[in-house]
Order: structure tokens, then sequence, then C-alpha cells
């Protein structure tokens, strides 16, 4: 896969090299560019693994339920579109209660012989969304695809408004991207662009209450803290600390026996982004989300893992339409080919022994 749009800098830089030399060929830059149509949204990575998402504009009166839905496909001939639907309030919050098996897709719109169908879901995932059957995801797509329009109902009223817009001229797209009539890449350019990447990283634990350095303490504009920094063990020999300052958090690696260093998120120009939010998840990775201008509902979601010496991307999301999409529903655009957490967590500096946990998957 290429390497990531996106690299994690300063000077004990880090993730998958932020591009192979020369320019990009042209169907990866294809596969790399959003496409829309109405509500509809599609996002390819450089695996031709392809994903459409769809969902309304939030409301103005902050009234009514939205739905979100997700579509992927394998790159397989005969493979089957996988459905996923969740619903959303105005303010991006998943809604509930969740679905009861009266609710049915309905047409909208000067419709023949077309009759409403079960959703087919299976039990809420752990980012609130629910999986249609096989059967059910293949005929929602298939009628979303010719109805100009639809809604989720229970018989007596509408209960999430779906998206619309021309969802076949997507599909059919995905259909050329994943399967052109010709090889899209030639050996040389897949050898030099399609390169895999397999990372080890490290589990953080929260450190204890270190005294603050003064580069930390001074993060935001040359102004103190409002609220104490985070701090974190991520390795045997190092810590990271996250400030919160108004005009967005700021990251230090801090080597053990040195001074902190703060760095940026860089562009493949070199270009530093902005990012907003920044903090450590349950599962031991960096979070980034960087805002598109000054919308923080859109833009991107980046997750690092630390290594011992540097941080390797783990996670690429990307959603440019500002509709308060929770960020776990977005399109991923890159992530590595493999990745695991090492044998021995960091616990205490790395000099307590190996815990039971072990290899994790991601």
């Amino acid at each position: 896969m290429t390497a990531a749009t996106l690299s994690l800098a300063s000077l004990l830089w880090v993730a998958p090299a932020a591009g192979a030399p020369g320019k990009m060929p042209a169907f990866l830059r294809q596969l790399d560019r959003a496409v829309h149509a109405g509500d509809w949204t599609l996002q390819c990575d450089s695996s031709q693994f392809c994903q459409i998402i769809g969902v309304v504009t939030p409301p103005r009166n902050h009234i009514g339920v939205r739905a979100v839905v997700m579509i992927e496909r394998g790159v397989a001939k005969d493979a089957r579109p996988r459905l996923r639907m969740a619903f959303l309030d105005s303010s991006g919050a998943l809604a509930v209660p969740p679905p009861e098996e009266s609710w049915r897709l309905v047409p909208k719109g000067r419709l023949r012989r077309a009759v409403a169908l079960p959703l087919g879901f299976s039990e809420a995932q752990a980012d609130g969304a629910y999986r249609a059957s096989p059967e059910a995801a293949e005929a929602i797509v298939a009628a979303l695809r010719r109805w100009p329009g639809a809604a989720v109902h229970n018989g007596e009223r509408t209960i999430a408004r779906m998206p619309r817009g021309n969802l076949d001229r997507l599909m059919r797209r995905m259909d050329r991207l994943q399967h052109p009539s010709r090889p899209p890449l030639t050996e040389a350019e897949r050898s030099q662009w399609l390169k895999e990447y397999h990372y080890t990283v490290l589990r953080s634990d929260a450190d204890e209450e270190a005294p603050v350095p003064d580069a930390v303490e001074d993060a935001c504009s040359g102004r103190a803290l409002p609220n104490r920094p985070f701090l974190f063990r991520i390795g045997p020999q190092h810590r990271l600390w996250i400030a919160e300052c108004p005009e967005g958090n700021r990251i230090f690696l801090h080597p053990d026996g040195a001074g902190p260093i703060h760095f940026e998120m860089r562009d493949n120009a070199g270009v530093i982004q902005r990012h907003d939010y920044a903090g450590f998840g349950g599962d031991s990775l960096l979070v980034l989300q960087m805002p598109r201008g000054d919308r923080i509902d859109c833009g991107h979601w980046v997750k690092f893992g630390f290594s011992g010496e540097v941080f390797q991307m783990i996670l690429h999301r990307r959603y440019d339409r500002c509709r308060a999409v929770p960020y776990d529903f977005w399109p991923k655009v890159w992530h590595p080919t493999t990745w695991r957490y090492a044998d021995a967590p960091p616990s205490d500096g790395g000099d307590a022994p190996p815990t039971a946990e072990g290899v994790s998957p991601p």
C-alpha cells in the first residue's frame, strides 16, 4: 500500500515515508480522491478497497434522526456489498433507542411496485453501528441505487432520514476502480508505490505525577497551561506530555535524561498541519484530529503507535464533509499491512517483568 499522506514529524521522526519519489501514478490519485454524489461519498485506498458513506446534513432546527449508511465491497468480482447503518442526532451523537423489528426502509417519491425492505440488523457493534445481513445488504443497496429517496419507518412514522443522491453512479465508479479493464499500474510502479508496512508498537501507561517541564508549562503560545497536562509512559525510555491549549493540544516527546521535544503534523510537502485534539486512547495509540479549516467535524483523524524510538502511523481516516459524523465512521484512507503490540508493555519504565497479556492483535 502507498505510504501515508500525513506524517508525524519532529527531530525523532516517525511513521511511513511521506511518499515514494516521483509523481504518484494517475490510478492511485483516482483511488485517493473522494467523489461525491448528493449525500454520498466514495473513498478508496491503494489496495482498491472502497467505501461509500452517506448521511444528510444536520437539520437546522436540531430535530430529527439521521441514518448514516456505510457500504463496503471486496475486490473480488463476485463480492457482495456489506452494509452498516447508525443513527445520529443533529450533534452527531448516537440516537436511541436501538432499532426494532418493525423498522423498514421505505421508498420516497413516485415509484411503482416498490416495497418496504426489512433492515436485517444484527446486534450493535462496538462503534454503535448495526450490520445488515448479507441478503438485506444486497437488497437495500440495490434499492438505494434506483429509488429517488428513502426513509427508515416503523409503520407509523419516519424514524430516520436517509441520504439522497446518485448512489448508482458511485457504485459504477467503484466497479471501474476495483476492476479496471487493463492493469492500472506497471510492475515498476507497483514496486515503487505499493510497499508493505509491518509495525510493532508498545502499550502506554498513565505515568506518575512528574514535575511539569518548563517547555511544557509554557506550551500555550508562551502562556501558562490552564490545566495540568496529561502524562504517559510510552516506552522504557520515553514519556509523552499532552498539553491542552485553547488553540489546540500540544504534544511533547520526553526522552529520559533529556528535555521534552515538541512535534507537529506535516504533510508530504513538509507543511505543518494544525491539529486540534490530541490524546491517548485505551488502545495505547496517539490520536490526532486535524480539522478542515475551523470545523472539527471534518478533516483527518489519525492514529499512531510508538515503537520505542519513533511513532508509526496505524490508521488514517479522512472525511471532508462537515456533517457531524463520528470519527469511527469516517472512511479509512491508509493503514499498515499489519501491526501488533510488543510482548512486554511498558509499566514502570521497562523494569517490570512481562505481563501475561503477551502479544495482542490490533
